[in-house]
């Protein structure tokens, strides 16, 4: 039987095409997708930033109901509804091996290296299915793997409760960031954001944001911080020029994560001085490691419903990737089988 698939075919190029629903292995499970939203990853692999294997359908963030299983399935059965953490690792080398998955050096995903979630059924192994509790609907459970990214880096900025943090981008993963960095405890939370729509959705969640074309960002910070700098600053949009303003907001023994995905050929100026006579740290962080079962208890209490604010059928999805590369909306959403 053949369905609907969204295939990257070359850099710039994302063709519909049909495809055959794939057999199923013992250990397979065949979801029948209900919503897979757009991230900054697809956007990047479409514009050859991002390393990809084409033809693969992408997306990498989806959810749906299990419509069949392979004989040796034990932990979901037809009609679940259920998430996708879309990665998969070789176990065997360095990184698998401590601990460390996420840097696994034979790494494949779903929507990256195989079929994802951009078409009608998607068919992945048992271990990557979670099922999804019955108050969280189907289309925020598509986040799920985007919360999951967030939650990591959370832990690896390491907020404080107290802390002062400021935020660039307020786009979806800048608001969960902040979401997470006020559960976590941080005290005031500034969230650098040009979109008039994006920052107003901001401050209804109780967050301070500023449009960083009108006012002064460093000046912002060193008034909410009495002159001593924010605790943690954090890139969440991608950008060459906020990456290198983390460093002139950060203060004394503050943090940086990098969570935004600066284009690789971008780089910035870093005074190693500067990193060592303030004690700075800088971190990355990359996917979600063991965090996927942990964001699915998170999903209900983001409020992350009024975030999905575009809905598209599969046959319009040229249309829903320009409207998230405009920056139109906050999260964009592919309902392949109409949605709920």
């Amino acid at each position: 039987m053949s369905q609907l698939a969204a295939q990257f075919q070359r850099i710039g190029e994302l063709a519909l095409i049909r495809k055959e629903i794939p057999e199923l292995g013992d250990h397979d499970v065949l979801v029948k997708i209900d919503t897979a939203t757009i991230c900054g990853t697809d956007i990047h692999i479409l514009a050859g930033h991002q390393p990809a294997k084409p033809p693969v359908v992408i997306g990498h963030e989806f959810s749906g109901y299990v419509a069949s299983v392979g004989k040796a399935v034990r932990t979901v059965q037809p009609g679940d509804l259920v998430t996708v953490e879309p990665h998969i690792f070789c176990g065997v080398c360095k990184y698998c091996r401590i601990g460390k998955e996420h840097l696994c050096l034979n790494k494949l995903a779903f929507g990256v290296h195989l079929d994802g979630g951009f078409q009608e059924y998607c068919a992945v192994p048992e271990k990557t299915v979670y099922r999804v509790p019955a108050s969280v609907s189907p289309s925020v459970a598509a986040l799920t793997e985007n919360i999951g990214c967030c939650l990591h880096g959370v832990d690896r900025a390491g907020v404080s409760q107290g802390d002062h943090v400021v935020i660039f981008g307020g786009g979806f993963v800048g608001i969960a960031l902040a979401e997470l960095v006020r559960l976590r405890g941080a005290s005031r939370i500034l969230v650098a954001e040009p979109n008039g729509e994006r920052r107003r959705i901001l401050e209804r969640r109780g967050f301070q944001a500023i449009n960083p074309l009108e006012a002064d960002v460093n000046e912002a910070v060193r008034e909410l911080t009495n002159g001593l700098g924010a605790d943690l600053a954090i890139e969440a949009a991608g950008r060459k020029e906020t990456a290198q303003q983390c460093f002139e907001v950060v203060g004394r023994g503050g943090t940086i994560l990098f969570f935004g995905v600066v284009p690789p050929e971008h780089t910035i100026e870093v005074e190693p001085n500067d990193i060592f006579r303030r004690e700075l740290t800088v971190v990355g962080s990359a996917i979600n490691p063991y965090a996927h079962h942990r964001a699915i208890q998170m999903l209900d209490k983001l409020n992350l419903d009024e975030l999905i604010t575009h809905r598209f059928p599969l046959d319009r999805i040229g249309e829903a990737f320009e409207t998230a590369r405009r920056g139109i909306g906050i999260k964009i959403a592919i309902q392949p089988s109409g949605g709920a």
